[in-house]
């Protein structure tokens, strides 16, 4: 067994040593912060279109899901004008398309947020690659992913007041279905936890919207003085 170690040994260390002679001068030259940072960003940039692509097909799923409630709805619609069925289930019906719509609007302002962080992305990779890019204009690039998220912050909470409203009427439905023995212990209790993760989500981000523009949000200013030498404590522009 001890020979066979020593063996398995000697042959890695043949091993290391034959890499280490095949080596040219520049496969063992050390990789720069400049060929990292390009190849980190590339890998960003690819992320983000990656994202990008996540985005767009989001929509089209949203607007198949508008497509299918819409005829719903209508069916709803014409079996309450016959009396066929109660209001709550117009009701639901239409907070449903409601929130459809919310959604719609919250995933083509996330498409537009997320395809210019892409295009920042793909700028960044093109100054560490040795393009001359001008710093106020990769900043208008950023600013206008970092806007776009935020403009999109007021539709989200909507989105998610709708939902949870949807969530809500759909609850109050199950439990009437349940007292009716026409609704099972097991659905209503999946309809009232979604009630209750709906809820709790609208809250969570209304009491967050007006954080967005406040946590890392560095002005064009801010951005020019990066390579300033800053004195002893000088404000930045940005807290004036």
């Amino acid at each position: 067994m001890r020979m066979a170690i020593a063996a398995v040994a000697l042959s890695a260390a043949v091993g290391t040593v034959s890499v280490a002679v095949a080596q040219t001068p520049d496969e063992a030259k050390p990789v720069s912060d400049r060929q990292v940072a390009v190849m980190m960003f590339v890998d960003y940039g690819r992320s983000y279109g990656y994202q990008s692509m996540l985005a767009a097909i989001q929509i089209d799923v949203v607007k198949a899901q508008i497509a299918r409630d819409q005829a719903l709805l209508k069916q709803k619609e014409e079996l309450h004008r016959k009396k066929a069925i109660p209001l709550v289930e117009l009701e639901i019906a239409r907070l449903k398309d409601l929130w459809n719509r919310k959604q719609l609007v919250v995933a083509e302002k996330s498409l537009a947020t997320v395809s210019a962080q892409y295009q920042a992305m793909g700028e960044m990779a093109k100054h560490f690659g040795g393009v001359n890019v001008p710093a106020d204009a990769l900043y208008a690039t950023f600013r206008r992913a970092w806007d776009a998220g935020c403009e999109k912050g007021p539709d989200e909470v909507e989105a998610m007041r709708a939902w949870a409203a949807f969530a809500t009427k759909s609850a109050e439905r199950a439990r009437q279905l349940n007292r009716l023995g026409r609704e099972t212990k097991t659905a209503l209790l999946e309809k009232q936890m979604q009630q209750k993760i709906a809820q709790a989500n609208y809250e969570q981000r209304a009491s967050r919207l007006d954080r967005c523009r406040a946590v890392l949000f560095p002005s064009l200013d801010d951005i020019r003085t990066v390579d300033e030498p800053r004195r002893a404590g000088a404000e930045k522009p940005s807290d004036r």
